[in-house]
């Protein structure tokens, strides 16, 4: 097992990945802050998750996790919310990390466990970063939108992610995700 996470990691850095995650960030980052619904706790719902789906999906773990979590995290230091981008690169990066640990198999059941699990684990992060930042009584307030967020980015990121596999043969994840023989 650390021998495979070594060899991802290995493949994730190599240079042909970095002008993907530069155009991938920049993209989750417009994405974050084309649909911002202010939240009571000073927060905004987005369309981050979308991204950070796809990326994990498309790109595995390291590749989406560093796109997950800088997209997201630029958008909030753009959009004049400071505060919550360590926040934002933490929970979203390690959401797409622990969404590409976890998906290893093209079936829909694989992919919405993982997912939905990696989505628990943002849903449960803002928690404790909104409680850290105004207090957790309205933070508890925010589990829903955050889920609704979740749920959509889910879908849609699936969608996206589907559409272009099927679109581009050649798509080859960092990981295991891409077009097999006999698909």
């Amino acid at each position: 097992m650390a021998q495979e996470v070594k060899n991802d990691i290995k493949k994730a850095l190599q240079v042909n990945a970095i002008p993907l995650i530069a155009i991938m960030t920049a993209v989750t980052t417009v994405l974050t802050m084309l649909v911002k619904i202010p939240t009571p706790i000073r927060g905004y719902l987005n369309l981050s998750d979308t991204m950070i789906y796809f990326s994990a999906y498309a790109f595995g773990p390291w590749v989406g996790g560093v796109i997950g979590g800088l997209g997201p995290a630029l958008s909030d230091l753009i959009s004049g919310y400071p505060q919550w981008a360590i926040f934002t690169f933490v929970i979203d990066g390690l959401q797409a990390v622990l969404v590409g640990l976890l998906v290893k198999k093209f079936n829909p059941a694989n992919i919405i466990i993982g997912s939905v699990v990696a989505g628990v684990w943002k849903v449960f992060g803002y928690f404790i970063a909104g409680g850290i930042l105004s207090g957790f009584g309205p933070a508890l307030g925010e589990i829903a939108g955050n889920s609704f967020q979740m749920a959509v980015g889910l879908i849609v990121g699936f969608a996206l992610f589907t559409a272009v596999r099927q679109a581009y043969p050649p798509l080859v994840r960092l990981g295991n995700l891409g077009i097999k023989a006999g698909e």
